[in-house]
């Protein structure tokens, strides 16, 4: 009869049915769905693989038990063929293909797996029962309680309200009133002092997490190793520490207030209510609420898995813009706009296409979860709401039966919008294992490269002492990577690496001498690449060592083993232990081409990486005037404390490599590798800058294409770069300082 309900539910369904139709129709998302199909099978084939893994683990028990005992099995008959004579049945081929073909699981899901992960998480977040943490959910759990009281108290005087109306007595409606107005103003601090609490554990979860990650992130170079090497397969670590980890405390402090409450105002309703109606019904209304639950959690799709599949997408697509930020003056020069837009673009369309997949899966599930847990409920609860009042032959007043029933209403609604809350806890779950997924990829990814690099660590410390020094390998290491590769290359045994001599692996070891030896040393890329094979040289203290080659050849992987970036593939690294390092061990000074250059003031660039220190400004100055960079000094009223938004944009590609000069002076290292360090600088300049270098009594490893620069040097290494590792040493006569 509602002619404009009809009306607004036909042209809503239709235009809804249409768009839907056209959404799942374009090819992209029907791709999505048969990729999702494939991937369903593909679990229940798992699933079945690991059921037949299991029943053939229990029957091979069971015969080992027979044979012990002399006794054949019934239940593992005897074979004549000769994979039984072998030891090999069927039984034995169906567990190796299982093994084979159900490797360990990767995808988010809401399992025992799930359940370890969180239990390690908490414990970081939750160090003890005495931090803050810990204090901060006490009292939540506290206002929890308080609040479900508080919302008993107001459904009991909802009840005395109606009973005071029908009963007509001012006095009655007016004390309601008032205890009202109280409950009000308590429920109001209450409600709000959830939310502040909620937001408080939220901060305290994340800053636990995020000072766990970046204590093992940024320590033992692990940052390097993850972006660099590409140790422990971490994609888009900076999403992952900053929006993964906000994304899981958020979604795990909202949990706990989110269970506990609705699982409290059942108990409490349910008490009340069975105080006045009874407990049959109540019965019947929880018995659909559980069995509706298992029906909504068999048909839901997983969730979990879908969740850090968006956020590994997301990432994806803002990589591509901070690409395009970090490197927008080269895109600019090649007028590369259209292009970059076409990347972005296509980033672009496969994150859409995946979140309009996901958001009308999310449609499908939240129709079927709306109509059970809301609509079908409130039909199995009037019923049981009713009855009771319906069948009551009491002589109680109508006014009486009227609040009665008021208040049983207010409490059946709490408690079944409390048991749909709790119903829905499976897909907070499934959002929560998400985001636990991928913040337990990031932690034990930055806790094996920082485990391995203390392994490194270790062998570097002990190298001196031959094999047994390196007897343990380092995970995620180039020495390991390469035998990995030779192995799949068919390289092993006496291929490249067999041939050094040693345990295959080498060694990095100190030594109370001076200066720096190379002995045998071969060094493969990441990737498996040869790039320099079994070099022999010695540098004395002052030895200024010249290296060139072509684009690729190794010549900064050479040092990179040097400083303890990578590990030597074969041979020795014999380097001095040098005294008040800023790491307190051996410290190679890295100047690039293009030097790194922190966010900061003037001072900062220069002492960077300590802290800036006012009171060292003499020293700050003594370098930048060596330089010829005072002008940065002179021409702002801030002086040293000059902080533009990005000293990137400020300063020149010549003064960016005064910048990195002018720290290598001000830290004056005993070893220092110039990596192109004055190709933008004045030739004429380049002369006083090396000569200053050998007062200040660094020895410098130069790697440059202009051979203008051999005559500060006394050696000069040429890496062949023909695949071989060949190179060539020789003396300089006349090299000076």
């Amino acid at each position: 009869r509602d002619k404009r309900l009809c009306i607004a539910v036909a042209v809503g369904f239709t235009g809804l049915a249409a768009y839907a139709r056209y959404m799942t129709s374009q090819p992209a998302i029907a791709e999505q769905f048969h990729l999702v199909h494939e991937e369903a099978r593909a679990r229940s084939k798992a699933k079945r693989e690991r059921r037949n893994h299991r029943t053939g683990s229990n029957v091979s028990t069971i015969a080992s038990s027979a044979a012990r005992n002399g006794t054949p099995s019934s239940s593992a008959p005897a074979s004549d063929n000769e994979d039984s004579k072998h030891g090999v049945g069927d039984g034995g081929k169906a567990l190796a293909e299982a093994k084979v073909a159900a490797p360990k699981r990767k995808v988010a899901a809401v399992d025992a797996t799930f359940l370890k992960r969180i239990a390690f998480i908490l414990r970081i977040v939750i160090p003890g029962i005495t931090s803050k943490e810990s204090m901060l959910l006490a009292i939540q759990t506290v206002m929890l309680v308080t609040r479900s009281f508080i919302s008993l108290r107001i459904a009991r005087k909802g009840g005395d309200g109606l009973q005071a109306v029908m009963e007509r007595s001012w006095k009655k409606f007016f004390m309601v009133l008032g205890d009202f107005f109280v409950s009000g103003v308590a429920a109001s601090v209450v409600n709000s002092a959830l939310k502040y609490l909620t937001n408080s554990i939220t901060v305290a979860f994340r800053q636990r997490l995020t000072l766990y990650v970046h204590a093992r992130y940024l320590s033992n170079r692990a940052y390097y190793r993850a972006a660099v090497l590409r140790v422990g397969n971490l994609d888009n670590a900076d999403q992952r520490i900053v929006e993964d980890l906000n994304q899981f405390c958020a979604t795990a402090s909202d949990l706990f207030a989110r269970t506990f409450k609705p699982l409290l105002d059942v108990v409490l309703s349910t008490h009340r209510m069975g105080e006045s109606m009874g407990y049959s019904g109540l019965t019947i209304l929880y018995s659909y609420f559980f069995l509706s639950g298992a029906v909504i959690r068999a048909v839901s799709p997983p969730f979990s898995e879908y969740i850090a599949r968006t956020q590994k997408l997301e990432g994806d697509f803002r990589r591509m813009h901070s690409r395009l930020i970090t490197h927008a003056e080269e895109v600019a020069f090649l007028d590369g706009a259209r292009r970059e837009r076409d990347i972005l673009d296509a980033k672009l369309d496969k994150t859409t296409t995946w979140s309009s997949f996901y958001f009308y899966l999310q449609f499908k599930q939240g129709v079927i979860d709306q109509y059970f847990v809301k609509y079908f409920a409130s039909m199995i609860g009037w019923p049981v709401l009713a009855f009771p009042f319906l069948a009551d032959t009491s002589s109680k007043s109508g006014a009486e039966i009227a609040a009665r029933y008021r208040e049983s209403d207010t409490l059946i609604q709490s408690a079944s919008s409390s048991i749909g809350d709790l119903m829905m806890v499976y897909k907070k779950l499934q959002r929560l294992a998400g985001f636990t997924a991928r913040v337990m990829d990031l932690l034990e990814a930055v806790d094996s490269i920082h485990d391995a690099k203390e392994t490194m660590a270790g062998a570097i410390e002990d190298g001196s002492e031959g094999d047994d020094a390196g007897g343990s390998e380092s995970v995620g290491s180039v020495g390991t990577m390469v035998r990995e590769y030779e192995k799949r290359t068919g390289l092993g045994g006496g291929g490249i690496i067999g041939r050094s001599g040693g345990s295959g692996r080498g060694v990095i070891a100190s030594s109370s001498e001076e200066g720096v030896r190379f002995s045998g040393v071969t060094v493969y890329s990441p990737d498996g690449r040869l790039l320099v094979k079994e070099v022999n040289l010695t540098l004395a203290p002052g030895e200024n060592l010249f290296v060139t080659g072509a684009n690729g050849a190794g010549k900064t992987s050479l040092f990179r083993v040097l400083a303890g970036l990578w590990e030597p593939t074969a041979g020795t690294i014999t380097r001095p232990d040098v005294a008040g390092a800023i790491d307190e061990s051996f410290q190679v000074f890295y100047v690039p081409q293009k030097p790194y250059l922190v966010s900061g003031t003037l001072r900062d660039q220069v002492m960077y990486p300590l802290p800036g220190d006012p009171e060292r400004d003499d020293e700050v100055v003594e370098a930048l005037s060596r330089v010829n960079l005072m002008k940065l000094v002179r021409t702002s009223p801030e002086g040293l404390n000059r902080l533009p938004h990005d000293w990137a944009d400020v300063l020149s590609g010549g003064e960016k490599q005064r910048v990195g000069l002018a720290r290598l002076y001000f830290h004056k290292p005993a070893y220092a590798v110039l990596d192109e360090a004055t190709s933008a600088i004045n030739p004429d300049e380049e002369g006083a800058f090396y000569s200053h270098l050998g007062t200040l009594g660094i020895t410098a490893f130069s790697i440059a294409h202009r051979l203008e620069l051999k005559r500060f040097h006394h050696q000069h290494l040429h890496f062949h770069a023909d695949g071989t590792g060949g190179w060539t040493l020789e003396r300089i006569k006349g090299g000076k300082r």
